[in-house]
């Protein structure tokens, strides 16, 4: 329970600082090379990658502590 509590907090303080982030932009007067916006389209397609990795984790770990999938396939053999 601890653990959620620290991950909601987490997450609110991200909210709040992609909010701020995003009410204080001003225009950059700047150029961006070819290889600065292949390095974006990386970091992005490396985070989503990432988090689906995690997420798939987390939702094994639930599903094997919750007993469904297997055992419950096993019993109405049996």
């Amino acid at each position: 329970m601890r653990r959620l509590y620290w991950l909601c907090n987490i997450l609110l303080f991200g909210c709040q600082i992609l909010a701020m982030l995003c009410a204080l932009t001003q225009p950059a007067y700047a150029y961006v090379d070819p290889g600065s916006g292949l390095f974006a389209v990386q970091l992005i397609g490396t985070s989503i990658a990432g988090m689906i990795f995690l997420i798939r984790r987390r939702l094994r770990r639930i599903i094997r502590s919750l007993h469904l999938g297997r055992n419950n396939e096993r019993e109405k053999v049996e």
